[in-house]
């Protein structure tokens, strides 16, 4: 390398290998902040990842279970739809097996599950008798013409109104099919039918 000569030379020369310097120091400060991947291995660094796990995890199942908590629209109406057609056929399969309806004045629709000695019950026609979503009893009326009504309150609680809600009027008609192969609620499986298809028949 040729020595410099002319202070002009020299000054370059310099400022050459302050550069040099400089960046030198430059790679050296990065290299000493740069993470060392060990240190992820390192107890303390699991604990820490641990930790932040069960954190969210815990945060999750809490939204989860405040989402299952919630009511979805529509549910509550759905559920009293499905629980008077249940009523409405029990009604339909009642009366055909006494041969009225229940006295709404004595035991009212817990005549569908309780057995209080008529002639021809041969229930129970429900396992059990609940209130509506909204915690009152269905409402249960026969008339003077002898047609029935069973309907829930609704949210409102109050008869007579435009949230109240009433069975499919087809429900109370039970048909016949089913009669010969009666088996009655506290027999049954939940999703077993309430009759059972006759056997067939081989012939000899």
């Amino acid at each position: 390398m040729a020595v410099p000569r002319t202070p002009e030379e020299r000054r370059k020369r310099q400022r050459a290998l302050y550069r040099i310097d400089r960046d030198v120091q430059a790679k050296l400060a990065e290299i000493r902040t740069a993470p060392n991947p060990r240190a992820f291995y390192s107890p303390r660094a699991l604990a820490g990842v641990v930790l932040l796990m069960a954190c969210i995890g815990s945060l999750l199942v809490g939204l989860v279970n405040r989402r299952a908590r919630e009511p979805e629209p529509g549910i509550p109406h759905r559920r009293a739809l499905r629980e008077l057609d249940v009523l409405a056929t029990a009604l339909g399969r009642y009366r055909f097996h006494v041969g009225r309806w229940p006295d709404p004045q004595a035991h009212g629709l817990l005549s569908l599950c309780n057995d209080y000695r008529e002639s021809g019950w041969i229930g129970p026609y429900i396992s059990h008798l609940r209130n509506d979503p909204w915690q009152n009893p269905y409402q249960y009326v026969v008339q003077a013409d002898d047609s029935v009504r069973v309907f829930s309150l609704g949210p409102d609680g109050v008869a007579d109104t435009a949230d109240d809600l009433r069975p499919d009027p087809a429900a109370f008609d039970i048909g016949t099919e089913w009669t010969n192969n009666w088996v009655p609620a506290i027999d049954r499986l939940p999703g077993v039918r309430i009759y059972s298809p006759p056997r067939e028949t081989v012939s000899p």
